[in-house]
């Protein structure tokens, strides 16, 4: 074998390597089977997921803790340069999965510059979020939101979110889903109208 010409692995570990990839190769005790539609195979990989479930736990915990995973990971790898969404997080990032809160943050700076009117750019971004409800729906829900706005009522965004139960997104209804993303649109609106 040949020495090692990089100096930042030592020969002995590029040794050591080297030994441990000729006993795995070589070691048939704990080999997964080359043909995935053999009966070893079958047995493998039931064995195999049998042992992941019990360390993990049921699927409920497992979505949950995924759930919470990837709404930190989602805050802590939020830009610099997406300020809008890293403020939104802050704010509403309990009360709004992070992955729809990115979405209806996208939405807002889509329609934030599109020359709709201010309800309009409300339903607009909502619609990313509550798919389900319609239009007509969160015009109505949207149209005070949009004057308490041009009136300069910074606090009737506070009483909306206050207004909605603080519980999971999921356990929320539709309307309820529909007023609290109006709410984050007015509020993500009226940060961008601020910083222009």
């Amino acid at each position: 074998m040949s020495e090692s010409t990089n100096p930042a692995i030592p020969n002995h570990a590029e040794q050591q390597a080297q030994l441990d990839l000729l006993h795995s190769v070589l070691d048939s005790a704990s080999t997964m089977p080359w043909h995935p539609y053999s009966p070893a195979a079958t047995q493998y990989f039931d064995q195999l997921e049998q042992t992941v479930a019990d360390e993990l736990g049921d699927e409920l915990e497992i979505a949950s803790q995924w759930s919470k995973v990837s709404a930190l990971a989602t805050a802590l790898w939020a830009s610099s340069d997406d300020s809008l969404l890293t403020t939104l997080a802050q704010k509403f990032g309990d009360r709004m999965p992070q992955a729809l809160l990115a979405q209806l943050t996208t939405q807002v700076q889509a329609v934030a510059q599109n020359g709709q009117t201010l309800m309009d750019q409300l339903v607009t971004a909502a619609q990313a979020v509550v798919t389900n409800v319609a239009v007509d729906d969160l015009q109505v829900v949207a149209r005070p939101m949009a004057m308490a706005m041009r009136s300069g009522k910074a606090d009737s965004i506070e009483a909306a979110v206050q207004s909605i139960r603080a519980v999971d997104w999921d356990e929320l209804s539709e309307m309820e889903q529909a007023k609290l993303s109006l709410a984050i649109a007015r509020y993500a609106l009226a940060k961008l109208d601020a910083e222009a």
